[in-house]
């Protein structure tokens, strides 16, 4: 007789294998039934731990790895995962009583402890142009005081110094540039500045300026006539080059562009979105982002936003400046490594300057 019928038994296949994750499936199994007080434990339940914590490995090794690569290392070491969780909201808010060894903490300095420095990068955050020398009044008698002085003769008499005819002392607060008055200002827990300023936004010396406009980048409004007036026809060309590469912009979207005449490098134009809807605080976010984003591609230091949303498009301002400012800490929270340090909010009309600098002061800077 011949052996006993029936199917070949095939090769075994694990759990994890089969529920497509790298985590051991059966493992898990075995750890939940030692470890908790459950009579009946789910086939599922393993499949669902192992594949939760395997995103969550992949997840944290993936910003260590960024983390490791800013910091030009070739392997991840504590200190990296330390900076990749606290560096993540969800990843921070999740791990935030765990203990790394040897991950150190994050850098913080109180701004107290911190020298001012007067060198070029100081003046290029205060102003645009170093304040000119002050200018010696020559003194004048009058025609008692040149009756009552000693006659003297033509030879011995001193001419009187007069100002130079070559050029003009500007007035304190009139040149270019030198108009921006600082307002309110907060230092983030990474190190980024806030200031709220009011000023010119065509004069304000930062590496790039954010120009809200339509799909067809309209120049018109308080800062499209303001850039228009100040680069002239080379500014223009720049932007016709830009519209034609580009097209119509979508919502949110952002596009930048090299400025000319101005003390800005570069001018990001965004499609500002307008108030109403489900989307409107959503796209308002993006459109802030995006705006973030071109700079750090650039890698500028420093760029000078307006009230994005609040003027023709009918935000709220008090809605589109929490918007803003919640949305750019948090995205330097959430981006790794940024080389903006410096954003100013410029402003125009007091309702503005006094709504930006109470959202502000209201602003909570996480400094765990």
């Amino acid at each position: 007789m011949s052996g006993r019928g029936g199917k070949k038994r095939g090769k075994s296949v694990s759990k994890s294998a089969r529920a497509g994750v790298l985590f051991p499936v059966s493992r898990m199994g075995r750890y939940l039934r030692l470890g908790t007080h459950h009579q009946r434990i789910g086939a599922g339940a393993p499949v669902y731990l192992a594949a939760v914590i395997e995103y969550l490995t992949a997840e944290i090794l993936e910003l260590a790895g960024n983390a490791a690569h800013d910091n030009k290392r070739g392997r991840i070491t504590p200190r990296h995962i330390l900076l990749a969780i606290a560096n993540d909201e969800e990843l921070h808010q999740l791990l935030r009583h765990v203990t790394i060894a040897n991950g150190g903490v994050l850098p913080k300095i109180h701004p107290e402890l911190l020298a001012k420095k007067k060198g070029p990068k100081y003046k290029m955050l205060l102003d645009s142009h170093p304040s000119p020398p002050p200018v010696k009044k020559p003194t004048y008698k009058t025609a008692a005081q040149k009756k009552e002085a000693p006659s003297t003769s033509k030879k011995n008499t001193p001419k009187a110094k007069t100002p130079a005819k070559k050029g003009k002392t500007p007035a304190k607060g009139k040149g270019k540039g030198s108009g921006k008055t600082v307002l309110s200002e907060k230092r983030l827990f990474l190190g980024q500045k806030l200031t709220v300023v009011q000023s010119n936004i065509a004069e304000i010396l930062a590496d790039v300026v954010v120009h809200p406009t339509n799909s067809s980048f309209y120049m018109g409004g308080e800062v499209g006539n303001a850039l228009d007036s100040a680069g002239g026809k080379e500014f223009r060309d720049e932007m016709n080059k830009l519209k034609a590469a580009q097209g119509n912009l979508e919502v949110a979207g952002a596009a930048i562009c090299p400025g000319h005449n101005f003390p800005a490098k570069f001018v990001i134009s965004c499609h500002s979105p307008s108030w109403g809807g489900a989307n409107a605080i959503p796209n308002l976010e993006k459109c802030v982002k995006n705006c973030l984003a071109l700079a750090d591609e650039k890698n500028l230091t420093s760029i000078a936003l307006p009230s994005i949303g609040s003027g023709g498009n009918g935000f709220p301002k008090q809605t589109a400046a929490e918007t803003i400012l919640q949305t750019i800490s948090k995205y330097f929270v959430t981006v790794m490594s940024s080389s903006l340090k410096q954003v100013y909010f410029v402003l125009y009309d007091q309702d503005s300057i006094d709504v930006y600098t109470r959202e502000l002061s209201r602003l909570e800077v996480d400094q765990n």
